[in-house]
């Protein structure tokens, strides 16, 4: 009996056995931890948008992200030059990306902020979860977190511009300065304007035809970069603010010497030297036609733009021709300075207010942030692509190759460069991999002995900046192009501008930044 007995619990043993055996092959996806096992939860979808997409969701670091953390990213594509009104539009529809990596400014962020549109998220939770980007920060500056602040609350990941003292280099053709018999670089205004006609009137591409012109500018997508050098000879930045001679601060665009610089532009337009279709230009297009021939200066780029790898110095050295750089040009005010953008701390890294009540999604987001900024491996992928393909480590530095050296085509087949990875080129920790020395080298060369523009308030974050900030920008480029090309002249016509611009809301925004200016110089 005893043996009877024995011989039903091995059977009842081997059915356990069996029973737990088909229970664990089924096609349930297990995720392992330790000794234990737990169903795999399905990817979580986290909607993005910013500068620069992919070509297609079948790409080297989106599927990289997707699989390291468990998420299906969607891609919201906008176009870079009217990315604003696109996204205005999917906000009315209740469609706001999850992140948003679009380079915004305060004054979006404000609105937003007003609106609902985005979260608010604390400094507490964003240092428990990304703890290593959160101390590279502050050792940039200790109040970062300051940046970002609004009605008490803080609206997103800090952000730093590291290249924010490097200067807009103006650039020449030098084949066609040697075509047209000039062999220095242009150092005062007159000289540039003397090169430029010399581009002009003297085939300096030899097809014999008057179709060249001296420049143009990225009016469409970088209006705050229009003619920086040419305005920078005069002392100021046009967009921006200054300190005047007597203490105070005041917007560019009115000083009598933005009024001179004008009536320089709009000689310079009626001769022929800016190119005629300056105003429809955006960046891409601008370097195309300094590229293709069709103009011999360019002002809108910085020295990584300029290298032998950079969006400009690559092209040119694909074509075999050489670059002219110059640094600045001595004007009325009497020294050589150049425009820079002024900003080292940026507007954060803004998130949907959908993720104000999701704190499992929210949670996902702040770790793969951390990862981008501080896993070399991850930063590696989202930043510069795939290692042989779009860059090689020498020295332990990227070097660009292929696709990698130009930000379009970099996103487009690898998904790469500041779409994923909103920080590329802007952390401490990370700079080894985005400086190889020769780069730093060539950087110290171009960038050594100038003097920059400085605007005393930036970034701030004025009260009136969301009521009306769009209107002022949207005034002042207006009557940049208008006063170039003769719609407007430069002396009753810039006098009613500025009257305009006052009663718009400049003077309430002139006495908002004079009181922070005021306020910091107490700190």
């Amino acid at each position: 009996m005893k043996k009877v007995k024995q011989n039903v619990s091995v059977v009842l043993a081997i059915a356990v056995t069996a029973t737990s055996l088909v229970a664990c092959n089924t096609d349930t996806p297990k995720a392992t931890t330790g000794t234990s096992t737990t169903p795999k939860e399905p990817p979580m979808v986290i909607t993005w948008t910013g500068r620069n997409p992919p070509s297609s969701d079948d790409n080297a670091a989106q599927k990289y992200l997707e699989q390291k953390f468990n998420v299906k990213l969607k891609n919201i594509n906008l176009d870079p030059t009217t990315w604003r009104d696109q996204l205005n539009v999917k906000i009315a529809a209740g469609e706001i990306p999850d992140v948003i990596t679009q380079d915004a400014g305060l004054d979006l962020m404000q609105q937003w902020a007003d609106q609902g549109v985005i979260a608010s998220i604390s400094v507490e939770e964003i240092k428990k979860y990304m703890p290593k980007y959160s101390a590279d920060m502050e050792k940039i500056d200790p109040n970062i977190f300051s940046f970002g602040s609004y009605k008490g609350k803080n609206w997103g990941l800090p952000k730093v511009y590291l290249e924010g003292k490097s200067p807009f280099l103006p650039a020449f053709n030098a084949d066609w300065m040697k075509a047209v018999g000039v062999t220095k670089v242009p150092e005062t205004l007159q000289e540039v304007e003397d090169l430029l006609t010399k581009f002009r009137n003297n085939d300096p591409d030899g097809n014999g035809k008057k179709d060249t012109y001296g420049l143009s500018a990225s009016s469409k997508d970088a209006p705050v970069q229009m003619f920086s050098s040419i305005f920078a000879a005069f002392g100021i930045k046009r967009r921006g603010w200054n300190l005047g001679a007597d203490g105070k601060v005041v917007y560019g665009m009115i000083t009598e010497e933005s009024r001179q610089a004008f009536k320089l532009l709009s000689k310079w337009y009626k001769d022929g030297l800016i190119d005629p279709e300056f105003a429809t230009d955006d960046w891409i297009r601008n370097r195309a036609n300094f590229l293709g021939g069709r103009i011999g200066m360019v002002d809108s780029g910085m020295w990584y733009h300029l290298y032998e790898s950079g969006a400009v110095g690559a092209e040119w050295k694909a074509k075999g021709q050489t670059l002219a750089i110059g640094k600045g040009f001595k004007g009325p005010s009497g020294k050589a300075m150049l425009m820079s953008s002024s900003t080292i701390p940026q507007a954060p890294q803004m998130f949907s207010a959908a993720l104000m009540k999701d704190e499992k999604k929210r949670i996902k987001i702040l770790q793969m942030m951390e990862d981008i900024a501080t896993n070399e491996e991850t930063y590696l992928i989202t930043g510069a692509g795939r290692k042989g393909i779009e860059y090689d480590l020498v020295d332990g530095s990227i070097v660009a190759k292929g696709d990698g050296t130009d930000p379009v085509k970099l996103a487009a087949a690898a998904g790469a460069g500041i779409w994923f990875n909103h920080v590329k080129g802007a952390v401490p920790s990370m700079s080894k991999f985005d400086n190889p020395q020769a780069m730093l080298d060539y950087k110290e060369k171009l960038n050594s002995g100038i003097e920059v523009t400085k605007d005393p308030v930036n970034p701030a974050l004025l009260p009136s900046t969301a009521t009306v900030s769009a209107t002022l920008n949207k005034l002042v480029d207006e009557y940049m192009i208008k006063l170039i090309t003769g719609e407007v002249d430069t002396d009753k016509g810039f006098d009613a501008f500025v009257a305009q611009w006052k009663k718009a809301g400049g003077d309430q925004q002139t006495l908002e930044v004079n009181q922070i200016y005021e306020e910091r110089k107490k700190k």
